[in-house]
């Protein structure tokens, strides 16, 4: 380390060349240690911030990637690459992908639906039972479907938080749709019955009448007994002696004793 005391000048000291060239070569070489020393800092500085580059990649980058996800899709939203062929009542497990996994929040009731373009109508209700952060593992009962979600094994899963409210909706809305549609096919049944009838009305036709079908015209003996019944009875216009009638006779014969009748 060069002092001040080497460059000192005294009182009537020679100033000839070896005065110079001593306190040259102590100033050159301090410099060259305090060079030496500023390439070792340099160095150091340079490693350090390597490091603390490090650092933040390691600690920062992840946190980073999980904000990124959180921002776009949220914490209520997570995709699996399970496959899985769905149906009412199944108890299965969901496998959620790794950058899901530590951000995702499941509530008691999610929606299952697909990724693919055009199966927004296609989807599935699970009850929760359980959900493991570190391995992903989501396992649930599917207690609702809607369009062709059950329809194979689909791996593009799409898991996101509902409410307990919005499955008994979509419940009552399926259970609903259901008994329109019966009573639609009822009118329908009905439709067609009344139609039916019109038409045999309009053609003058009866199912049956006293056995006989089609077009029926009903003559006096196409009914059991009704001539013998007529022929049994009198004439309108007819007269009877006194002794067609029961009794007469003898009534008449009392009245003109002065009997009684």
């Amino acid at each position: 380390m060069l002092r001040f005391e080497d460059l000192r000048v005294r009182d009537q000291q020679a100033l000839d060349r070896d005065f110079f060239n001593r306190r040259f070569r102590l100033i050159a070489e301090s410099l060259g240690q305090i060079s030496d020393e500023v390439g070792s800092i340099s160095t150091d500085t340079d490693r350090l911030v390597a490091l603390g580059l490090n650092r933040v990649n390691e600690v920062l980058g992840p946190l980073l990637a999980k904000l990124q996800i959180a921002s776009e899709v949220g914490f209520l939203v997570a995709e699996s690459a399970t496959p899985v062929t769905v149906s009412l009542n199944l108890e299965t497990t969901f496998q959620i992908k790794e950058e899901f996994r530590e951000l995702f929040s499941p509530t008691p009731y999610l929606i299952l639906q697909r990724e693919a373009a055009g199966t927004i109508n296609d989807y599935a209700a699970i009850e929760l039972q359980s959900y493991n952060r570190t391995n992903g593992g989501l396992a649930g009962k599917i207690v609702f479907l809607n369009g062709n979600v059950g329809a194979a094994s689909y791996s593009d899963w799409v898991i996101s938080c509902a409410a307990g409210m919005s499955i008994n909706v979509m419940q009552s809305l399926l259970d609903v749709t259901g008994s329109l549609g019966t009573l639609t096919d009822v009118a329908a049944d009905a439709q067609a019955a009344i139609t039916t009838i019109n038409s045999l009305i309009a053609a003058g036709t009866v199912i049956s009448v006293n056995g006989q079908t089609g077009t029926v015209i009903l003559t006096m003996s196409d009914i059991s007994g009704l001539v013998t019944a007529l022929a049994s009875k009198a004439d309108s216009n007819h007269g009877h002696a006194i002794a067609q009638i029961s009794d007469l006779q003898s009534t008449l014969d009392a009245i003109k004793d002065g009997g009684t009748y």
